[in-house]
């Protein structure tokens, strides 16, 4: 038992080596204001708007989806929801399309009750005006480190309110976070799918990433098609995205 414990953590350890040279890579990357082009990255996300002339540079980088945010109409960014005019415009080039809702979601305070109840409402206004498909999932940002049992509670009561009211209308929950949250709500049933975010220093990332339970590891940013970007390694085919 000990070989074979030691075993698996060996595997563990050289699996975050190799993310973390690829992680490396980007990084380089991003300084050199270079596009990246790799089998494994199947996703790309970004805060602003998409053109014709991203979509095309995403096309050559062999980008199937684009991941865009729900927000309140009081944006953090602007133009940072995703609307009907650009959801066209991205299916009608042949990419598939992932969603986030984030709304100061790197605060701690955002994860109360009521605000899960108003993120979801919104999120739900957005799907239905982006004609976001039943079976897809919205991804929920935790866009921290948090790792006391205080604010997993209170984390988990915002992602209860949500789970009641997205999945009622047909959507699949997905979290975006680090490795401690993705478990600690799929544990609970509270998500389904989960988006491992790009900082390695958040709890639970190292553990995480070898068990491939995740949909999504985010990259480090860097830019391609004229705008920072995070690109996106993919675990399967289905990651909740939807489109024709």
């Amino acid at each position: 038992m000990q070989i074979l414990a030691r075993v698996a953590e060996e595997a563990a350890g050289l699996a975050c080596l190799l993310f973390a040279g690829l992680a490396i890579g980007m990084s380089v990357a991003h300084a050199a204001g270079h596009c990246v082009k790799d089998p494994q990255i199947a996703a790309v996300d970004l805060s602003a708007p998409v053109d014709q002339f991203f979509l095309d540079q995403m096309k050559a980088n062999g980008i199937n989806t684009i991941i865009r945010y729900y927000d309140h109409e009081a944006e953090t960014l602007p133009g940072k929801t995703l609307r009907r005019t650009e959801r066209d415009l991205i299916v009608l080039n042949g990419f598939k399309l992932g969603v986030v809702f984030q709304h100061h979601n790197d605060e701690f305070g955002s994860f109360t009750t009521l605000r899960g109840r108003q993120d979801a409402e919104r999120s739900l206004y957005l799907a239905k005006e982006n004609a976001q498909l039943p079976g897809s999932a919205i991804y929920f940002g935790v866009d921290g480190g948090w790792k006391t049992a205080f604010a997993l509670s209170s984390i988990m009561a915002y992602f209860k309110e949500i789970k009641g009211r997205v999945a009622s209308a047909g959507y699949r929950v997905g979290v975006y976070g680090s490795g401690l949250v993705c478990s600690t709500l799929l544990r609970a049933g509270l998500a389904e799918l989960c988006w491992l975010g790009a900082t390695a220093n958040w709890p639970g990332f190292h553990e995480y990433y070898p068990t491939k339970a995740w949909k999504l590891v985010q990259l480090p940013s860097t830019r391609c098609g004229g705008r920072s970007v995070d690109f996106d390694l993919a675990n399967g085919a289905d990651y909740g995205q939807f489109g024709y």
